[in-house]
């Protein structure tokens, strides 16, 4: 029986082989694809956590230059500036203001992005509705809610100060 076979080896060896190199170029393949993939989401997390950093270091510099004395004069002379400053105290109110509700839009956009937690969206979510409940954040709020570009953001705070009527 074995002498019936013998002929045959170098054939079964053959395709034994084609069969372990077919299987090696596909794990090979997978393999390229799946190094390729985690290659694109490290590069999109680096991409994200630098767009993180920039956006902090934009918001930082601006709340430094409107602060300055030198800034607040220039936008006392525009009719815009000066009738928002008339709504608070004093124009640094206005400029913390402003930037609580880019900083919320900002969280925001990450939630709707799917870039942080459900958890801490939740707590930036709860923060939001319990800052909209200052009249002077509801105040700046009607004011500039048009130069938040995010049409849904806008309706989310404009929930917010619904619910807060209601109760």
């Amino acid at each position: 029986m074995v002498e019936y076979l013998l002929p045959y080896i170098p054939v079964i060896s053959a395709i034994i082989v084609l069969g372990i190199l077919t299987l090696a170029i596909l794990n090979f393949s997978i393999a390229k694809k799946n190094m390729q993939r985690q290659g694109e989401q490290q590069i999109a997390n680096l991409k994200i956590q630098s767009e993180q950093q920039i956006y902090s270091r934009i918001m930082e510099a601006r709340l430094k230059l409107e602060n300055t004395e030198e800034f607040t004069n220039m936008a006392q002379e525009s009719p815009i500036f000066k009738e928002r400053f008339a709504l608070v105290d004093k124009p640094s109110e206005y400029y913390t203001i402003v930037s609580f509700l880019d900083l919320f839009e900002y969280v925001f956009r990450l939630n709707k992005t799917q870039m942080i937690d459900s958890v801490v969206w939740n707590r930036w979510k709860g923060l939001t509705e319990t800052i909209m409940t200052i009249p002077k954040f509801k105040t700046i709020w009607s004011k500039t809610r048009v130069s938040h570009p995010d049409i849904e953001f806008r309706e989310f705070i404009d929930s917010l100060l619904i619910q807060d009527y209601e109760h």
